[in-house]
């Protein structure tokens, strides 16, 4: 065992989407720093929140590290009160722990409480917005004190690389529903790793700042434009053809669609996208989707079965008791594989954005015209 004093950095659960601003970021990079000035051994148990992120800032200083056994469970089982044994391991294998963030009696609050209780240290990072006001005072009442960190200069890639937008930006109407010969694909925030990036490449790049750490749906949307490709998926295909999903809903009618999935957590689609001429891609193979039930499923031939989606109209109880939902009000199409937008004319495509800040980052990018979502309820917060 090392003669090195230990010390844990603890957080409570992430976010799905991470900024890449976040101030619980510039607290790690802070903490970490501490820990190698001092010499300190940097203590983790995998599966805690945020252990991807506080291992690798640790390699990428150089600060020796070790990952640690959980304990077994005390608890009672079915205890729903129990803290895990992980997070209270972590807690306990160290000499200082240094808090990031924590949620009004979360795990990390009680077993930070335990652990002042028993007389052990506890400091605090003390940044904006990284710790609830009551749960703050309440630690500190018990005997945590506060650091504050030195400023901490920001990676050399935060500084954004992006271009001015011009002084005179165009936005365009959208035809109407009577006009409209389009096909739309929505896309929203990418919580994790790009396609194609592992989660070690997205780790990485939220640690040094880098301008493809943000997810978040306009970074999406100015990705596609950038790469010139949408990028087929097949998570919610029966079968998992990987297919490029888009729907003939006129862009006016489009946000009466917009739910949001409980299931899911989220909404299903975000209002940034494309709108692609609908001759355009029935020439690349485009289709429309072919809705049905399980005996059309078995009916149709391995060219067909890309394009189904199982419909069960919402007034026809299932066998599950479960509500089900009316797809077909979606009018989906699918293209099947990647769909590739470098021949793509100025006047085959629009590009949607809910709102001004969105057009102004877009602009530099597109060599489609910019419209807006004709939905301004939608407040999206500026990234």
């Amino acid at each position: 065992m090392s003669h090195l004093r230990r010390t844990a950095i603890v957080m409570s659960r992430l976010p799905r989407l991470i900024d890449p601003h976040s101030t619980w970021l510039i607290g790690l990079r802070a903490a970490i720093q501490r820990v190698k000035e001092q010499g300190n051994l940097l203590v983790l148990v995998e599966g805690t929140a945020g252990f991807d992120f506080v291992r690798r800032a640790a390699e990428r200083a150089g600060v020796p590290n070790e990952i640690v056994t959980p304990e077994p469970a005390t608890d009672m089982p079915g205890d729903v009160t129990a803290v895990p044994s992980r997070d209270r391991t972590l807690v306990q294998s160290a000499n200082t722990v240094l808090v990031l963030g924590t949620r009004t009696n979360g795990n990390i609050h009680r077993v930070l409480r335990e652990r002042l209780n028993a007389g052990g240290t506890v400091e605090l990072i003390d940044l904006e917005g990284l710790q609830p006001r009551a749960v703050r005072e309440d630690l500190i009442s018990q005997g945590a004190v506060l650091w504050v960190p030195p400023q901490i200069e920001p990676p050399p890639q935060v500084a954004s690389s992006r271009p001015q937008p011009p002084n005179v930006i165009e936005i365009v109407p959208f035809p109407s529903v009577e006009e409209w010969s389009f096909l739309s694909h929505t896309t929203r925030a990418c919580a994790g790793p790009w396609p194609g990036e592992s989660h070690a490449e997205y780790v990485e790049s939220l640690l040094e700042g880098q301008d493809s750490a943000d997810h978040s749906a306009v970074a999406t949307l100015t990705r596609i434009i950038t790469q010139r490709k949408l990028v087929a998926g097949n998570r919610t295909i029966r079968g998992e053809y990987p297919m490029v999903c888009l729907t003939e809903v006129p862009l006016l009618e489009l946000p009466q669609l917009r739910q949001f999935r409980t299931h899911r957590t989220r909404w299903d689609f975000e209002p940034f996208g494309l709108c692609l001429r609908k001759q355009w891609l029935i020439d690349r193979g485009a289709r429309p989707v072919i809705y049905g039930d399980e005996q059309l499923w078995d009916e149709l031939t391995d060219a067909d079965r890309p394009f189904f989606q199982r419909n069960h109209p919402a007034n026809i109880d299932s066998a599950s008791d479960r509500q089900e939902i009316d797809w077909s009000v979606e009018r989906e199409w699918r293209h099947q594989g990647d769909l590739d937008l470098s021949e793509l004319g100025a006047s085959d495509a629009l590009v949607f954005v809910p709102n001004f800040l969105a057009v102004e980052r877009l602009v530099m990018v597109s060599p489609w015209p910019l419209t807006l979502w004709p939905d301004p309820s939608v407040v999206i917060p500026r990234d």
